[in-house]
């Protein structure tokens, strides 16, 4: 009774993805988690490895109806407070990992696991841009180190194990508009390909759009100037976890007077600012960016 039972449960989240490894699109996506100690706040990221539109999906927005984020965390963590930000989640995420059934099979004692899936309604996750987090939902939680809270890894053994003992899908998987082209035959392709973490996003960001150049200092990472050198406009992009908190940046000169400014508050997620800077003269300057306590400068040359 207690298998028919799960695999019930598991059935209601309307997220079978049978053929995770062997039928994968070409557009894929990676799952994030980050942590807020200031908040306590966790948030569930997706991070598209392609932009909208593309030649799958024509509009800007991407759109999807069926996915599934499973969290790995410590054994003693519970789940509690989770709240949507795209798409409607499931607020009664179970947490396995624990059953005697899996212990026996081999699953790690250290670790339980939440499978939670997104209502299956199309969902508009907004526009997406290479490599830019998009958050998904929120959630807190109690117990063991907020630094383990993870993604689950698609090749994760405990994937196995829960197929074996219960005949349950608990890897993560993403569908989408851009997953495959429109057309009736097609079968749906998975997307998700793996896990990340947001020091690798800051740094793939800044080896991108900075063409190549960037510091391992993760605080350095926070901030991307690009194109450097400029002729005329720079772009600035930095990541935020919280929304609505202000920020300043600031061109200034080698002299320290600054010559173009800005006040914004964030939204969650890259925030994008552009200065013109095709009035000033030719010279090295830095980008201010002053946030709370935090003053973050990254120098950008003006040719």
């Amino acid at each position: 009774m207690r298998k028919s039972l799960l695999i019930v449960w598991i059935g209601l989240l309307g997220l079978a993805s049978l053929a995770q490894a062997q039928y994968k699109s070409q557009h894929t996506v990676r799952y994030m988690v980050t942590y807020e100690a200031k908040t306590q706040l966790f948030t569930a990221w997706v991070v598209p490895d392609y932009s909208t539109p593309n030649h799958f999906n024509p509009e800007t927005e991407e759109r999807g109806a069926t996915a599934q984020f499973t969290l790995k965390v410590p054994k003693d963590f519970v789940l509690n407070n989770l709240k949507d930000v795209r798409g409607t989640w499931d607020k009664q995420a179970r947490k396995f990992g624990q059953e005697p059934e899996l212990q026996r099979a081999g699953a790690d004692a250290a670790y339980a696991y939440y499978v939670i899936g997104k209502a299956p309604l199309e969902t508009n996750y907004g526009e997406f841009k290479q490599g830019e987090p998009v958050a998904i939902f929120t959630f807190k939680g109690q117990g063991g180190d907020p630094a383990k809270v993870q993604a689950l890894e698609w090749n994760d053994p405990f994937v196995k194990l829960a197929d074996q003992s219960f005949s349950l899908n608990v890897a993560s998987s993403f569908y989408s508009r851009s997953g495959q082209a429109a057309k009736m035959e097609a079968r749906p392709l998975e997307q998700f390909v793996q896990p990340t973490n947001l020091l690798d996003v800051l740094k793939e960001l800044q080896q991108r759009l900075a063409l190549g150049s960037f510091s391992s200092e993760s605080q350095e990472l926070e901030v991307v100037a690009y194109p450097n050198p400029t002729v005329d406009v720079i772009k600035v992009k930095f990541f935020s976890q919280v929304p609505d908190e202000p920020v300043k940046l600031e061109v200034v000169d080698l002299k320290g007077m600054v010559k173009r400014a800005k006040e914004l508050k964030t939204k969650v997620g890259v925030n994008t600012v552009e200065f013109d800077l095709s009035e000033l003269p030719g010279s090295p300057y830095f980008i201010k960016k002053s946030e709370a306590n935090q003053v973050i400068t990254k120098k950008v040359i003006k040719i």
